[in-house]
């Protein structure tokens, strides 16, 4: 009887400790859950941040190997003319500028696209007459350059890049006394002030040259619609901003839009003022490669007219691609400037007009590469302006490093004298500016 009450007693006990040991262990299992599900999903970060890192890696990599591919072209170009021995000259059938074999590339888990611009197929702004970038931004205007005030305005505007570059303070066709009074009183009467000689506007010259295209939009005058293409209606705050974050989307997408026809991109035309000028180059103008937006601006600033220089500018672009419509070859590229009299519409002493107003040259010598990594959603750009010139190079007989496929190029420097020191040409490509994004 007692051992029956002693178990009645303790029952109702055993069962409240089982309880909380159900509780404490639900409690234990959910907790260890969390913790399990946290440490997963930081590994899941983790993974996701360590493909992105080597996706990002990789992508570098190919832009860098796109870079190398248009260096390898730019070389090949240069041996290509040497040993054909023909007339040496940069044009639209030339290897490097061939999109066939530049566009989405594939190379191990990913792929590159290159683009190569030639610098002397643009308007260099620290070397340029004003009169050509006034008649650049005509182009651009359109019809409404053709009132009276806005072309003076506009003239203006291109004597205010030849002052922004200048070492002096004194404005070009100005009566003032200094550039100072000059823009004060200018932007006054733009912003409806009166002008007084207390009056300050802010507006500062750097009395020196251009270190980059995007520095124009400092210059007075500069409005984004003349630099970035804008037109008026799309200066309005949401379509401004939409135009400027699509940019880079707008960019691969012209480096990418080849379905059927890869080579479209090539024909794509200049929007603004920024697609048309450079701060790197010789400061002449390749006749075999400048777009009709260079070449109606020079046209228009030797004030070649009839027809009109737009006419013209198509005319000439017709006439070294002979009619056709993709796959360029120089069969019909200048061979220097003056051959710009074979098109219809110039004459020689009309081509004289324009080589008066603007250096011009068949050959380049500076180029930019923009080249973009892809794997997988990362993305890599890289932009090089390079310089490509023949170099000469002194070999010595006993040189283990002498390479014998260059042989062909190894001459003496004086031809006459066996003991004469060996010399080797060749291509070569050296990196002006570097950029990454």
């Amino acid at each position: 009887m007692k051992i029956m009450m002693k178990n009645r007693r303790t029952y109702p006990q055993s069962r409240a400790r089982r309880g909380v040991i159900i509780i404490l262990t639900l409690w234990l299992v959910t907790v260890l859950a969390l913790i399990a599900y946290s440490l997963a999903y930081e590994m899941r970060i983790e993974a996701r941040l360590t493909k992105l890192k080597k996706d990002q890696l990789l992508a570098y990599q190919l832009a860098k190997a796109g870079v190398a591919k248009a260096i390898c072209d730019l070389k090949n170009d240069m041996l290509m003319e040497r040993q054909e021995k023909s007339q040496i000259l940069d044009a639209e059938g030339d290897v490097w500028k061939n999109p066939e074999d530049k566009v989405e590339i594939e190379m191990g888990a990913g792929e590159f696209t290159v683009r190569v611009i030639d610098e002397e197929s643009l308007i260099n702004i620290n070397t340029v007459n004003p009169t050509v970038i006034s008649k650049a931004i005509e182009y651009f205007v359109g019809d409404d350059a053709k009132d009276e005030k806005e072309a003076a305005r506009i003239e203006r505007i291109g004597l205010a890049v030849l002052d922004w570059r200048d070492a002096d303070d004194v404005p070009a066709n100005s009566g003032e006394a200094t550039e100072r009074e000059l823009y004060d009183k200018l932007i006054a009467e733009d912003e409806g002030i009166e002008y007084d000689k207390n009056y300050e506007s802010g507006y500062k010259l750097k009395n020196d040259v251009f270190t980059s295209v995007e520095e124009l939009l400092s210059v007075y005058g500069i409005e984004p619609e003349f630099f970035y293409g804008f037109t008026p209606e799309e200066k309005k705050e949401q379509q401004y901003l939409e135009r400027m974050q699509g940019e880079r989307r707008l960019n691969r997408h012209i480096m990418r839009s080849h379905t059927s026809e890869k080579s479209k991109w090539q024909d794509w035309e200049p929007e603004g003022l920024r697609d048309i000028l450079t701060v790197v180059s010789t400061g002449e103008i390749n006749v075999n490669t400048a777009g009709e937006a260079v070449l109606t601006a020079i046209l228009a600033a030797a004030n070649i007219n009839d027809p009109n220089p737009e006419e013209v500018a198509q005319a000439i672009i017709e006439y070294r691609r002979d009619g056709k419509k993709d796959k360029y070859d120089n069969d019909k590229a200048f061979r220097n400037p003056m051959e710009l009299s074979q098109v219809e519409g110039l004459s020689g002493p009309l081509v004289q007009q324009m080589m008066a107003m603007q250096r011009l040259t068949t050959v380049s010598t500076h180029f930019r590469i923009i080249a973009e990594g892809k794997s997988g959603r990362a993305r890599r750009t890289i932009e090089a302006t390079v310089r490509r010139t023949w170099e000469t190079f002194t070999v010595e007989k006993d040189d283990k490093d002498f390479d014998p496929r260059t042989r062909a190029r190894v001459k003496r420097i004086n031809e006459d004298d066996d003991n004469s020191p060996l010399v080797v040409e060749s291509p070569t490509v050296r990196i002006v500016r570097w950029r990454e994004r």
